[in-house]
């Protein structure tokens, strides 16, 4: 009964919190605009697509930041631009038929200082669309903003074949720098919605060090690339280190994860140790992708206190996805996960902890010794009710490692049909009520599973 309680009280908690968060968004961003609008053209801009249209636009922006806030308005035409900095109070609308649409050439990309990159601060190009340090900034239309990522993955194919011969796969992101999309750090009451994002070259859309932001209507697209080589690292929406995010109405179909949700990894996240808290992602279809929701791979300053209802995913390699990896320290807990139709992917249901062994850590990219007990992450208090799947290539894959074990998992209401049933492995404390998996051969397996409740 206590945990039942304690259950309805999260989901009306953060059911409230997304409520308050979209109309505290919207009241203060409508406050903002007073009704003034400056049109990109009228400051040399042309959208003939050829024209490099940066300093036009950054002087539109930059005069109406400083009249005291207002909309700068791209319409008429596709306008090539290097990076821009959208200011407090600013609204950049990209109106229907209209492009923004990003040029090529690192330089065009001021170097951000202690930027964080995959969990970690360095020197960093900026993105294509940059808000820092601000509040009351809004990106919305109905048009595209275009990252023209063809640009970058050809040569970040091309680096990696030669970079894997002597650098691990997870650190080769680092060696090869290109642009994200969209970045707003250090943001407060902010949002993003409507537009149709796609062709970044590195992640689309990067929350970072913010709070109460919205993204809502988002259609973010990352295509195949010559050959089946994919837009890498293409994530489509980040949460990271931030709190009272609300995600809602987004289609996303990406090489990486649609939606990941991380704090920081190894020695810099715990240097940092800033925790992502109070997220609401809801009624959102998830196409291609690594993983629908993903929990992880940083998670340094910890996660708590997610909850995803409501949402769709067909074709996704693993729709509820957990990533716990050795070395990233950080507890994730509190998650819950109610409401979800899957369809033609890989695992529904997917938690996969690399191997530990109980020595202590060498940070992958700073050489950094960090100890067992702070390096290696816990996942504890998941939810999962009220899912149903078919046509997939396994249920279930929940693996925990023999020293560092999932704890508090509850699944309710789950209907599960694939190829395989799965397993669970090393979890505490495993509640299954009205699990159903429909599969050929082996049932569900249980290996160090203790305190199983079926």
């Amino acid at each position: 009964m206590k945990k039942a309680l304690k259950y309805i009280l999260f989901i009306v908690l953060m059911a409230y919190t997304a409520e308050g968060l979209l109309a505290q968004n919207q009241s203060s961003n409508k406050a903002s605009v007073a009704g003034r609008v400056l049109d990109i053209r009228k400051f040399g801009a042309v959208g003939d697509s050829v024209r490099v249209n940066t300093s036009s636009i950054q002087k539109a922006v930059d005069e109406c930041f400083r009249l005291g806030g207002g909309t700068v308005l791209v319409t008429g035409g596709v306008y090539s631009s290097g990076a821009i900095f959208l200011k407090s109070k600013v609204h950049l609308r990209v109106d229907k038929g209209a492009k923004l649409r990003a040029v090529s050439g690192i330089e065009n990309y001021p170097v951000l200082k202690n930027t964080r990159i995959a969990g970690i601060e360095m020197d960093w190009p900026s993105a294509f669309i940059n808000a820092i340090d601000a509040k009351n900034v809004v990106l919305e239309g109905e048009g595209t903003i275009d990252g023209s990522g063809y640009y970058w993955w050809e040569n970040y194919w091309s680096r990696r074949d030669t970079l894997s011969k002597t650098i691990p796969g997870d650190l080769i992101d680092w060696y090869v720098p290109r642009p994200r999309l969209v970045l707003f750090d250090k943001v407060t009451n902010s949002r993003i919605s409507g537009l149709k994002l796609m062709n970044s070259g590195f992640w689309t859309v990067h929350i970072c060090y913010s709070k109460s932001v919205v993204l809502d209507g988002l259609d973010i697209f990352n295509p195949i690339n010559e050959e089946g080589k994919r837009a890498a690292s293409t994530d489509g929406i980040d949460i990271d280190s931030s709190r009272d995010i609300l995600v809602s109405n987004c289609t996303i179909s990406v090489d990486d994860d649609c939606i990941a949700v991380k704090s920081g990894r190894g020695s810099d996240g715990l240097r940092v140790n800033i925790p992502t808290e109070n997220v609401v992602i809801e009624n959102c279809l998830f196409k291609a992708g690594h993983g629908g929701v993903s929990m992880g791979t940083e998670t340094a300053g910890g996660v708590r206190n997610v909850l995803v209802r409501n949402c769709k995913a067909d074709g996704n390699s693993a729709a509820i996805k957990f990533k716990p990896r050795p070395g990233r320290g950080g507890v994730v807990e509190n998650i819950t996960h109610d409401g979800w139709e899957i369809k033609n992917g890989g695992t529904a249901i997917d938690y996969a902890l690399r191997k530990v062994n109980g020595d202590d850590y060498v940070d992958e990219w700073q050489k950094i010794v960090v100890p067992f007990a702070m390096a290696t992450p816990r996942y504890r208090n998941i939810t999962i009710r009220n899912v149903k799947a078919k046509d997939m290539k396994k249920a279930i894959a929940f693996l925990g490692w023999p020293l560092a074990h999932a704890e508090n998992v509850l699944l309710e209401n789950v209907v599960l049909q694939a190829q395989q049933a799965g397993e669970f492995q090393y979890v505490d404390n495993l509640i299954l009520t009205n699990v159903q998996v429909a599969a050929p051969g082996k049932a569900l397996q249980f290996t160090e599973v203790t305190n199983l409740v079926r």
